[in-house]
C-alpha cells in the first residue's frame, strides 16, 4: 500500500502516477458503470478487492451482482478483471476469493499466505493474459530463495489436504460470539464485520478510536494482540483454548475500560486522521 499509485497520502506522488486511474465505490454497480464510461475505449482493467477491507470502516463481502457486473464489463470491453488476493488469499476459499460468488478473475495477486508468512508473491492468470504477460520484463533479487519455495510447497499441500479453512472459520466465529456476549454484558456494543476468520473489531460511538486503543492496549498487557482499526487474521494453529483465553482477556479489558470512565484518543491518531482526509 505504499507505491505511488495507491499511497493514501499525496506527498511525493506526481500527477502521472495516478493519471490513468478512475475510482469507483465498492459494491456499487452504478458507480462501477460510471467509471467504465469515463475510461471509455482506454479501459484496460477493473481492479477489485476480494472483500471491502479498507481500514477504519466496516468490512463488506462482495455483492454477487456487483462482482458479476464487473466480469461482464471486462468481457464487453476486452479488459482484464483483476482481484487482489494478497490480504485475503486462502482465508476465504481454497481458490480465488471471488470463487465464493462464482466469478473468475483474469489475474489475481497473492502474497505471503502462499508460504505461511515466508516472503514470496505470485501473480496468477488465466490463459487470456498469458501471451501478454510473457512479453513483460520482470526481475527480482530473491527469485531463487529456497526456503520460501519449500515453505510454499508444504503450505499449499496443507491447504489442499486439511480442513484448515473450516477450522479457522469455526474459531473466528467462536471469538466473535464470545466478544459480542462479553461486550454486551459490560455495555460496550461492538461492530464486528467481514468474515469471522478475518475479524475487524470496532466500537460503536467511537469516532476518535479512544475506546479501541484503550481496549487494545489493555488486551496486549494480558497477552492478546488485537488492532483497533485494521482487520486481523485467525490462524490455523490456534485452538479453542487460545480463543477462550482471548475472550477472557477481553472481558477483563472491558471491566477496566468501564472503570476508567471517559477516554481520550491518543495523539498518534493525528497522522491517521490526516491519511483519511486524503
Amino acid at each position: 500500500g505504499a507505491a505511488p499509485w495507491c499511497t493514501p497520502l499525496k506527498r511525493g506522488v506526481s500527477p502521472g502516477d495516478r493519471a490513468h486511474q478512475v475510482f469507483y465505490d465498492y459494491n456499487d454497480v452504478e458507480s462501477l458503470e460510471a467509471a467504465v464510461r469515463e475510461a471509455g475505449d482506454d479501459l484496460a482493467a477493473i481492479f477489485a478487492a476480494p472483500i471491502k477491507h479498507d481500514t477504519f470502516i466496516d468490512q463488506e463481502l462482495p455483492d454477487p451482482a456487483y462482482a458479476r457486473r464487473a466480469r461482464e464489463l471486462c468481457d464487453a470491453h476486452g479488459a482484464l478483471l483483476i482481484v487482489d488476493d494478497v490480504r485475503a488469499g486462502f482465508r476465504l476459499a481454497r481458490d480465488s476469493s471471488w470463487s465464493l460468488v462464482g466469478v473468475k478473475p483474469d489475474l489475481s495477486s497473492w502474497g505471503k499466505a502462499i508460504a505461511n508468512g515466508h516472503p514470496i508473491s505470485a501473480l496468477m492468470g488465466a490463459e487470456v493474459a498469458r501471451e501478454a504477460a510473457m512479453t513483460i520484463y520482470a526481475t527480482g533479487s530473491f527469485w531463487f530463495s529456497a526456503a520460501p519455495m519449500a515453505a510454499s510447497l508444504k503450505t499449499l499441500a496443507r491447504i489442499r489436504d486439511t480442513d484448515y479453512l473450516e477450522r479457522t472459520e469455526t474459531l473466528g466465529q467462536r471469538l466473535r460470539d464470545g466478544l459480542d456476549e462479553s461486550a454486551r454484558r459490560h455495555g460496550f456494543p461492538l461492530r464486528q464485520s467481514g468474515p469471522a476468520q478475518m475479524p475487524l473489531i470496532m466500537f460503536e460511538d467511537d469516532p476518535a478510536l479512544a475506546k479501541g486503543y484503550f481496549w487494545a492496549q489493555a488486551l496486549m498487557k494480558r497477552g492478546v494482540y488485537v488492532h483497533p482499526w485494521h482487520n486481523m487474521f485467525i490462524c490455523a494453529a490456534m485452538t479453542d483454548g487460545d480463543i477462550d483465553f482471548a475472550v477472557q482477556a477481553a472481558d477483563d479489558a472491558f471491566k477496566l475500560m468501564k472503570a476508567a470512565g471517559p477516554l481520550e484518543a491518543p495523539a498518534k491518531l493525528a497522522f491517521m486522521t490526516q491519511m483519511l482526509d486524503h
